[in-house]
């Protein structure tokens, strides 16, 4: 019995240890897939409709996290079928011995081993951050969900509350629809008229102005004409004196010339005169006036 498993046997496992490696490292790739292709159509989809950057980053951000996944596990699968593929296990029939590995050999295989582990470590925060960021986006679309919920109840109430005063005040609503017409269109005939008063106060105010602008120039022309009619009383007084002086002996003032000057002196009384008058002519009266026993606002 001993010398029969002393002799160790040199089949091999069948080959289809690999396909088992090969399964249980894609376990999971098609679940990805598949989450990661409604993220896709779920990204296009609020990419045409909102315009909130945090979230499409997020949705980037988990898309990346499954495709570093899905690399991982398909890299993981290639890398068992060719360890497998290398090196077969053996079934063996022999005693348990000692192990004689020497201490560079065990440095290896648990350097290895802690690789392994710290690969294994990363895969698992990459799932965890994956899961914690698809929690996140599910709970941001449930709260969507619920905002767009009570809005679209809170319309439905109000259209059924207009549907109800519609029904129930019909009539009421009639005859207030036909005195908000009349009201409109008293306000509009009110407005224009309004409109017609400004426009005839404008007027106003620019006849008024130069009416102002005539009566300082005309007070500066009555301040001349009173200078010349000083100057030419004085100039009569004067005249009238050398007349009685020289009324007695020969007269030696030349009457002709004093006639001459008093003559142009009253030629230009004559047209300040006519330029005043036709200044006077010019001035238009105003055509209508505001009747200011005509309402201007709503009774």
């Amino acid at each position: 019995m001993s010398q029969a498993r002393a002799n160790p046997s040199t089949d091999f496992i069948p080959p289809t240890t690999q396909h088992q490696y090969n399964d249980s490292a894609l376990e999971g790739v098609t679940a990805n897939v598949k989450l990661l292709l409604k993220l896709i159509q779920d990204h296009k989809d609020a990419c045409d409709k909102e315009k909130n950057g945090s979230r499409r980053m997020l949705r980037v951000a988990t898309m990346i996290t499954i495709l570093d996944n899905v690399r991982d596990r398909i890299q993981k699968s290639q890398s068992f079928g060719n360890k497998r593929s290398e090196s077969d296990l053996r079934r063996c029939n022999t005693d348990l011995r000692p192990d004689n590995v020497p201490s560079d050999v065990k440095q290896i295989r648990e350097s290895a081993v802690d690789e392994e582990n710290e690969r294994l470590r990363k895969e698992l925060n990459a799932s965890l951050a994956a899961r914690k960021s698809l929690q996140a986006m599910c709970s941001s679309f449930g709260k969507e969900k619920e905002i767009m919920a009570a809005q679209l109840s809170r319309k439905k109430v109000q259209e059924c509350v207009s549907k109800h005063k519609e029904k129930k005040y019909g009539g009421v609503g009639g005859g207030e629809s036909q005195g908000n017409v009349a009201l409109q269109e008293r306000n509009k005939a009110l407005s224009e008229q309004l409109l017609k008063s400004l426009d005839g106060y404008r007027s106003m105010k620019r006849k008024l102005k130069l009416a102002q602008e005539e009566n300082v120039k005309m007070h500066a022309t009555m301040d001349e004409m009173r200078e010349k009619i000083m100057r030419s009383l004085k100039r009569v007084g004067s005249f009238k004196e050398r007349l009685s002086l020289s009324s007695g002996s020969k007269p030696q003032i030349d009457v002709q010339e004093e006639i001459l000057a008093l003559e142009s002196i009253f030629e230009c009384f004559q047209m300040m005169v006519t330029k005043y008058d036709k200044k006077q002519g010019e001035c238009i009266q105003p055509k209508g006036e505001i009747n200011a026993c005509k309402p201007s606002v709503l009774a």
